[in-house]
């Protein structure tokens, strides 16, 4: 039904909107309405006819892709049978040796691995009795406290106290600048309603003055 009323409006739409000025008052409305929505018909069938033909294009650009892509398929399918028929044998025979060479080369690791682990247990061991034996005759000699820690621990002591001190003076200066803006900002807000409430506009006026002109427009048409 959209379709049909939209080719009638693309063929005579002079003779539409003469119509609708010809039209009785009470029905100037709705036949405006209906013109409105022959119209709104009209541009989304414009629209859908774009569409297609964007459609259609870009369907048509997009076959030589498709052939590409064929064409390297079937390219793709005679080179995987050449290096089935091919190179398969010649990786077995590779891969054969490349494993021999493997073990062998990890066999003489393994053999290297373990006469260094004798030395290294040797060599480590002297040298963690070494160590050991230093550690436990310093801390024997060594305080409960070390003077430096709680030389550390007064410092930090002391510098706590005064950066609390410090913290609160600060909060304390900005809680009055605080209270100084809310009584200047309290101030303003008194002034501003005090001046809002003497002063007379005549908006409300105006307003239904306007409104009243708009109604009797309305009616008259």
């Amino acid at each position: 039904m959209l379709f049909r009323v939209s080719l009638t409006f693309s063929k005579s739409p002079c003779a539409k909107v003469t119509s609708v000025d010809k039209a009785p008052e009470d029905k100037q409305v709705m036949m405006a309405q209906e013109l409105r929505d022959i119209r709104a018909a009209r541009d989304d069938l414009e629209r859908r006819v774009h569409d297609l033909k964007l459609t259609r294009q870009v369907t048509m650009q997009s076959l030589p892709s498709i052939r590409l892509v064929q064409e390297n398929d079937k390219s793709l399918v005679t080179k995987i049978n050449s290096t089935l028929v091919n190179t398969v044998p010649l990786w077995e025979t590779q891969l054969a040796q490349a494993v021999t060479i493997q073990r062998s080369a990890e066999a003489a690791i393994a053999v290297r691995a373990a006469n260094d682990l004798t030395n290294e247990l040797l060599t480590a061991n002297a040298k963690n009795l070494r160590e050991s034996n230093k550690i436990v005759r310093e801390e024997m000699e060594r305080g409960v406290f070390d003077i430096n820690a709680v030389k550390q621990a007064n410092a930090d002591l002391i510098a706590t106290i005064e950066e609390s001190l410090a913290i609160a003076d600060e909060g304390k200066a900005r809680r009055r600048a605080a209270e100084e803006e809310m009584k200047t900002m309290e101030a303003n807000l008194r002034d501003t309603l005090s001046a809002a409430k003497a002063k007379k506009t005549g908006l409300g006026d105006t307003v239904a003055t306007s409104t009243g002109t708009s109604n009797g427009a309305a009616t008259g048409t």
